[in-house]
């Protein structure tokens, strides 16, 4: 089977453009911090996750620049995505 140049650029062309896509979607599927002021951190958790393990991670590295650990402060409902975390003194 003969595939002309066009075609082969074309292929390429549809293979990066697929590429780029997936790596949209999944980026946009992380976790990540949506909202940090103060001593409060809101973290919404991945699609597939919607776990706190992964929201409680990103919660400790937020409030650990304040030199604070993250206590769970709120969950929004049973199936949430997003977790509200207060950055407190360890032993609180």
């Amino acid at each position: 089977m003969f595939i002309s140049d066009a075609m082969r650029e074309r292929m390429v062309f549809n293979k990066n453009i697929v590429l780029v896509s997936i790596f949209i979607i999944l980026s946009a599927c992380a976790a990540k911090v949506t909202r940090s002021s103060g001593r409060t951190v809101v973290i919404r958790a991945a699609v597939p996750d919607m776990g706190v393990e992964k929201a409680l991670d990103l919660a400790e590295a937020e409030c650990s620049k304040q030199g604070l650990s993250a206590r769970v402060q709120e969950l929004t409902s049973a199936t949430t995505d997003r977790y509200i975390f207060e950055c407190v003194q360890l032993g609180n």
